[in-house]
């Protein structure tokens, strides 16, 4: 039998009295309340995923590690580490530091956890975290004043805060510290054992006119354009029944990443962890998001939902005063593990 623990270390929430298995009898999950209340929060996302190999449910003792993986590493304010340390988690065993994107408050964490692998690992991501990103921090700053424009012509908004910047990987930083760094824009494999599957997703294709935007931008042969961020990447652990998904921000938009998934496998979907990026949503858009999530194909009829960090409230609400009971939204804490079996 195969056991996936996927620890929620780094979220934009800390809820020590939270209690979710006992209210909504979730037996998937567990949250220890002293961990929680020494846990700290930021804007921010990363997890800690074991897959174990169960030699005898009576004696976790006997648990084999088939695979440690990193997916994401929380933000610059290294809560990921701490919240890692205060719970005595090592990190020297890591197989794989798997980044959703490359955006500060998924890869703030980096290069601090490099240093404590002390071996090579593999570092999956996208090419498109080569480029150098903007983002806009005054609301009137408009897309023309920005699109086309080169680096020199934008100093004065870098200067004043009005934008900000994202730096490009640093490649050879990486290396020092034993990372390789392998650019994909394919679905790549982590684990194919009997019972479960992992694999990253590739590039997510842009179909739903809803979810598309232009407010990002990328230093792109030497000039600005729109960045679609197509290095949004999801991951997917299949296991003999169902799929369970585990988002970074969904860029891409929860509608296309299901999508994705769907051409992926047939298998239904069980769980959504992750960031829905909804968090600045309309009610119209969020609604339209609810229908697509009814016309699923759901595991054991009831499709968990965990829309976290860059999610926003609103969707959580808005699911949960529907009269369909078969999706269940909720916005878990820092320190939450889920428990899946294959």
């Amino acid at each position: 039998m195969i056991k996936a623990e996927i620890i929620l270390l780094t979220n934009n929430v800390v809820l020590p009295f939270q209690q979710l298995r006992e209210e909504f009898h979730l037996d998937f999950i567990e949250l220890n309340k002293l961990f929680a209340s020494q846990s700290l929060a930021e804007h921010g996302l990363g997890f800690l995923i074991n897959i174990y190999d169960v030699k005898d449910p009576d004696n976790p003792w006997n648990d084999v590690l088939l695979k440690k993986i990193v997916f994401d590493t929380g933000s610059t304010n290294l809560t990921y580490l701490h919240n890692l340390d205060i719970r005595g988690y090592s990190l020297y065993d890591i197989d794989y530091i798997l980044l959703s994107h490359w955006h500060y408050d998924h890869i703030g964490g980096l290069f601090k956890i490099l240093k404590r692998i002390e071996k090579e690992v593999p570092v999956i991501c996208h090419e498109s975290a080569t480029f150098e990103r903007f983002f806009r921090r005054e609301r009137n700053l408009k897309i023309e004043d920005l699109e086309g424009k080169s680096r020199e012509e934008i100093l004065p908004l870098l200067s004043s805060s009005k934008i900000v910047n994202q730096e490009p990987i640093d490649l050879k930083k990486i290396k020092i510290l034993n990372g390789k760094v392998q650019f994909t824009r394919d679905p790549y494999e982590i684990l194919n054992v009997d019972g479960l599957k992992i694999t990253v997703s590739g590039e997510i294709p842009r179909n739903h006119i809803e979810e598309d935007f232009n407010n990002f931008f990328s230093l792109q042969d030497g000039v600005l354009k729109t960045d679609k961020i197509l290095d949004d990447k999801c991951l997917i652990l299949e296991f003999d029944e169902n799929i369970v998904l585990v988002n970074g921000c969904c860029h891409s938009g929860l509608m296309n990443t299901l999508d994705y998934v769907k051409d992926y496998s047939s298998k239904p979907i069980s769980h959504i962890i992750g960031g829905f990026h909804m968090a600045a949503a309309s009610e119209e858009r969020i609604e339209v998001t609810i229908d697509y999530l009814n016309t699923l194909d759901i595991f054991d009829d009831t499709l968990y939902i965990f829309p976290i960090h860059c999610s926003g409230e609103k969707i959580i609400e808005m699911v949960n005063k529907t009269s369909n009971s078969r999706i269940q939204a909720f916005n878990p804490s820092v320190g939450t593990i889920f428990f899946f079996r294959g």
